[in-house]
């Protein structure tokens, strides 16, 4: 009987934990910025994500979000550009759902932390959901 309980919650757990990590709240989302796209995450208020950007010399950063093909987004969304003393380097604000930094940098590492505000229809609308895109000049 003891055997079947340890199975039964082993398996149970196998599918309950992604679930979860899917959703990016700000202390199970601490992915690394680096060039490219990330994958999309689904934002909502109250539940920002923080992204960490290390940089081995100065660079011109782009930083931009899309959401999903096709998907038009009224979801205000906010980014904050922070350096590791604390500092706000940039701050962008859209009422549209996309924004876009680009700001020379030093060598150093910094933060990105985006909120946004939630929309009409719920965790699974496609306009909760964001990308990232990533290049240093």
């Amino acid at each position: 009987m003891i055997k079947k309980i340890a199975f039964a919650t082993a398996v149970l757990s196998m599918f309950s934990v992604p679930a979860f990590a899917s959703f990016g709240t700000a202390a199970s989302n601490g992915n690394v910025l680096q060039e490219g796209s990330t994958s999309s995450s689904i934002i909502n208020t109250g539940q920002p994500h923080t992204y960490q950007l290390d940089l081995d010399q100065a660079t011109t950063v782009r930083i931009a979000s899309s959401h999903l093909p096709g998907a038009h987004s009224m979801l205000p969304m906010s980014a904050q550009l922070i350096d590791a003393q604390g500092n706000t380097v940039k701050e962008v604000r859209s009422s549209g759902g996309d924004f876009e930094i680009r700001e020379a940098l030093q060598a150093g590492q910094y933060r990105l932390v985006v909120s946004g505000s939630s929309a009409p229809g719920g965790d699974g609308w496609d306009a909760h959901r964001y990308s990232l895109h990533v290049a240093f000049q």
